[in-house]
């Protein structure tokens, strides 16, 4: 009788450390695992402290972004979409030149986040800066 009961304890820990599984009961695979922090430059306040995030191949900036779960605004769609906050924090709310920017691999973003495509070697710092402009400078 003893051991039948650690058996049923046992089956749901085993089953539970087989992996994540999404609403269709399938395991979640990540195609693509870059690494990614959110920062407060204005306040000095790390907002999401350096992780992987589990992403599907073809996904960008944005959709890593995303995947923090932070709240986002955003304007725009496809390509063109823009982050106008992260977390609450608007931009403009520190100054008229402030807002959200994104370094990747230690190098301001030089197209759109949701156009630019990640790797599992990536790491993506999303900024709010004071003067967001002097960032790509």
């Amino acid at each position: 009788m003893k051991k039948l009961l650690i058996m049923g304890m046992m089956i749901p820990l085993l089953a539970a450390c087989a992996g994540e599984e999404t609403s269709n009961g399938q395991s979640e695979s990540c195609d693509v695992e870059p690494t990614i922090s959110v920062y407060d430059a204005s306040t000095e306040e790390t907002l999401y402290h350096e992780k992987s995030v589990c992403l599907e191949d073809g996904a960008t900036v944005l959709d890593a972004l995303k995947a923090t779960e932070l709240p986002i605004d955003s304007v725009g769609s496809g390509e063109m979409t823009y982050v106008t906050a992260i977390d609450g924090i608007q931009e403009k709310s520190a100054g008229q030149s402030s807002g959200w920017v994104y370094a990747f691999n230690g190098s301001p973003g030089d197209e759109g986040a949701a156009a630019k495509e990640v790797e599992s070697t990536d790491i993506i710092q999303w900024r709010f800066e004071e003067d967001a402009i002097s960032f790509f400078e």
